[in-house]
């Protein structure tokens, strides 16, 4: 509504200006005798109205379906004034009349449009048998050439104007469309990620008692096979594992509820990329990485969630998974931004699965290697933080994952 009434008064502006025109030019030009005086009265008052408006409305980002009709109201009557004393019916002008129902049609509820066509309907009726006849010099041929002239310029100011109004209530609709839809994908990965943290909970429970089970007969089988070297370097490599699984369960736990700035920590940018990249080769030592960071010096501290390592960590694994050899990283950092580029040499992204990466659980691997959660949560996270994640498929092959996170959040989260 507020861009509605932006564009009225706007709108409202080129009219006045467009009958100041016509104005000057039946005077100097077709020797019209106009009743100037209310003319220029009722043109000034509804341009300072105008101008009124517009400052009094400046910073509402609401507005009322009543204050748009009494505008809508006031325009009728000016214009109903203005042809009265210009020539009523005969004045090509009286064209105008179909704006404000144009207006009201597109912004106002039906039964308020109905109000401002009658309205406007009646103001034309009555136009018809009461006003002030022109006065001019001019023979009958010359007031038709008048007339039909007259009409043509109307209708052009006519038609500029609504195709001005329409053309942009168009693009606003356009906007709260593509908005609406963000927030109702917005609100579907949140109730996906909430189902997945409710099964994630339940999950992490239930695990508790077959890992521990685990961690006791591998201990027993390290006992009774301690003879045989090879297998008891197995168990023991096994048994880590397990305890690694029953940490990161016990990590899970202990951080769940925590709020955002509980759950992370102080630290600068580089040592928040060297931490991640060194945790991560613990987990995938079988992947060759290289890596370079560089930025701004000091790199800024922040307030760090954990969940943003978690995310980060994901693009990785799904990285590695993919890449056949070597998995590149580049970590670029300003005062505002962190920008982590992530390169594999594996086959790339299908053409057709562009759109449903990250947005749903989607993989292109197979059920045993993965069920494409990492991206998707990967992407919430970061969606959530103000950030983002591209991917697109490297011209020398493979994927080159782009991950840029905005930094003034987590600045404010340390100096509050």
């Amino acid at each position: 509504m507020y861009l509605n009434l932006k564009y009225l008064l706007l709108i409202r502006l080129i009219a006045i200006g467009g009958q100041v025109i016509a104005l000057v030019s039946m005077q100097r030009y077709f020797a019209i005798d106009l009743p100037l005086l209310p003319v220029i009265i009722i043109i000034s008052l509804l341009g300072l109205y105008t101008i009124i408006s517009w400052y009094r409305f400046q910073y509402q980002s609401q507005i009322s379906e009543n204050t748009f009709l009494i505008q809508l109201m006031v325009d009728i009557t000016a214009l109903t004034i203005l042809i009265y004393y210009t020539g009523g019916s005969f004045n090509p002008f009286i064209s105008l009349f179909i704006l404000p129902i144009t207006f009201a049609a597109a912004s106002l509820r039906p039964v308020f449009t109905t109000f401002i066509a009658l309205a406007a309907v009646t103001c034309y009726t009555l136009l018809m048998f009461f006003h002030v006849p022109l006065g001019n010099e001019q023979s009958p041929h010359s007031n038709v050439q008048l007339h039909i002239w007259g009409m043509w310029y109307g209708f052009m100011l006519s038609a500029g104007l609504v195709a001005y109004f329409v053309s942009r209530i168009a693009r606003t609709l356009r906007k709260q469309d593509r908005a609406l839809a963000d927030a109702r994908e917005g609100a579907l990965r949140a109730d996906r990620v909430l189902a997945l943290g409710t099964l994630a909970a339940g999950t992490a429970h239930e695990l508790g008692t077959p890992l521990s089970t685990m961690a006791i007969l591998t201990k027993e089988l390290e006992h009774e096979y301690a003879s045989q070297n090879a297998l008891v370097r197995d168990l023991k490599l096994l048994r880590k594992q397990i305890d690694r699984c029953k940490d990161i369960l016990s990590r899970m736990a202990s951080d769940a509820g925590q709020a955002q700035a509980d759950s992370g920590k102080c630290i600068t940018v580089d040592r928040f990329l060297n931490e991640i990249i060194d945790n991560w080769r613990q987990l995938r030592s079988d992947v060759d990485v290289k890596f370079n960071w560089h930025g701004d010096d000091p790199a800024p501290e922040l307030i760090v969630d954990k969940t943003l390592s978690h995310a980060i960590v994901n693009v990785l694994n799904n990285a590695a998974d993919a890449s056949s050899d070597t998995v590149k990283i580049e970590g670029e950092w300003n005062k505002t931004s962190l920008l982590i580029k992530i390169e594999d040499d594996g086959h790339g992204i299908p053409e057709n699965s562009h759109k449903k990466i990250g947005r749903t659980f989607f993989s292109t691997k197979t059920p045993d290697e993965g069920l494409g959660i990492g991206l998707f949560l990967a992407q919430t996270t970061l969606h959530r933080m103000g950030g983002s994640i591209q991917l697109k498929n490297h011209t020398d092959g493979g994927v080159h994952a782009e991950i840029e996170i905005p930094l003034a959040r987590m600045l404010h989260e340390l100096e509050r």
